[in-house]
């Protein structure tokens, strides 16, 4: 039996956000993206991101060139958006012809 990962709203939309690009998210960038779209998340990101990492959705990358650490979207976490996009997916034809 697989264990069913369970991320909460604000982990599961700081994720997308990270997912959109492919760079390296300090926690600083990442709060201002998540403030000006006004996402929930925002000024709680170094939680959000270290219940993520913890979780294995998001990797911790170390760099010579920066002091601080970056993050960025695990395989893990890629794969479980994909696998939540797939699902949404097959519910949207059921909801619309219902809705």
């Amino acid at each position: 039996m697989s264990k069913r990962l369970r991320i909460s709203n604000a982990e599961f939309n700081v994720l997308k956000v990270m997912a959109e690009k492919d760079i390296d998210w300090t926690w600083m960038i990442l709060d201002r993206t998540l403030a000006v779209r006004g996402i929930p998340g925002f000024s709680n990101v170094a939680n959000i991101v270290t219940s993520l990492v913890n979780n294995g959705m998001v990797d911790i990358v170390y760099s010579e060139e920066n002091a601080k650490p970056r993050y960025r979207v695990s395989v893990q976490g890629h794969q479980f958006l994909s696998k939540q996009e797939a699902q949404q997916s097959q519910w949207l034809p059921h909801l619309k012809q219902t809705g």
